[in-house]
């Protein structure tokens, strides 16, 4: 297990990604811009809340 931890802070594509995300669903902002980071990183988001189906443009992995 790595050590290491990156601060992602919340640059225009985040912001940008927010907002479009807030827009189209019921999300609370926590998990929009949780979802929007793993967007603008093009990274998988790994999660087991169902609600994030509700993106689908988001690489969901869905714990079960």
């Amino acid at each position: 297990m790595s050590s290491e931890l990156a601060v992602i802070y919340l640059n225009p594509s985040v912001k940008q990604h927010t907002v479009a995300i807030r827009r189209k669903t019921k999300l609370k902002l926590p998990d929009a811009i949780i979802a929007a980071t793993a967007m603008s990183l093009g990274v998988p988001m790994l999660t087991a809340d169902a609600d994030f189906k509700k993106i689908k443009s988001l690489e969901l992995l869905l714990l079960e």
